[in-house]
């Protein structure tokens, strides 16, 4: 069952990223100008591909729960310091939607870590699939946080731009 939950999220998640990479790649010129946007796009870039890579290491051994235990939170760390600090080094607060989206995904981050050290928090009648299902639903959460802000980017800016 791990196994293929993993690798189909995995799929999804990474083809989500290499479309938002694409968007990124056509709006190269503007957003690099802008070092401000170029963080925003990168806090996005972190949502959508750190689910899909902490699946894809869970595949080298889908049974194993020290591996997922592991990943999950080393990736989960990672994500939350890499979220935190984007913002931080902007020139200018960040749009809403960015900042509530950021802060959103830090703590589904935060939440994903925290199962992973202690899977016993949400595992009931000691089933032990539970702190994995748990994992999936904050996979899914992380992925439509970074879809709703990629979207919420790219309209603001189109409406912006139709404003000059």
């Amino acid at each position: 069952m791990f196994e293929e939950f993993y690798s189909t999220f995995a799929s999804v998640s990474l083809t989500i990223t290499g479309l938002w990479m694409y968007v990124a790649q056509a709006r190269f010129t503007e957003w690099i100008a802008d070092r401000d946007h170029f963080r925003r796009a990168s806090a996005v870039s972190v949502q959508l591909a750190f689910p899909g890579m902490m699946c894809l290491f869970s595949l080298i051994n889908s049974s194993s729960t020290v591996l997922w235990q592991v990943v999950f939170g080393v990736a989960s760390v990672i994500a939350i310091v890499l979220l935190v600090s984007l913002p931080r080094r902007s020139a200018a607060p960040w749009p809403r939607a960015n900042a509530i989206g950021n802060w959103f995904a830090v703590a589904v981050y935060a939440c994903i870590a925290g199962v992973a050290a202690a899977p016993s928090v949400v595992s009931t009648m000691g089933l032990p699939e539970v702190p994995r299902r748990t994992e999936f639903f904050l996979f899914c959460l992380l992925l439509v946080d970074g879809l709703v802000v990629a979207w919420m980017m790219l309209f603001r800016e189109a409406q912006e731009t139709a404003g000059r």
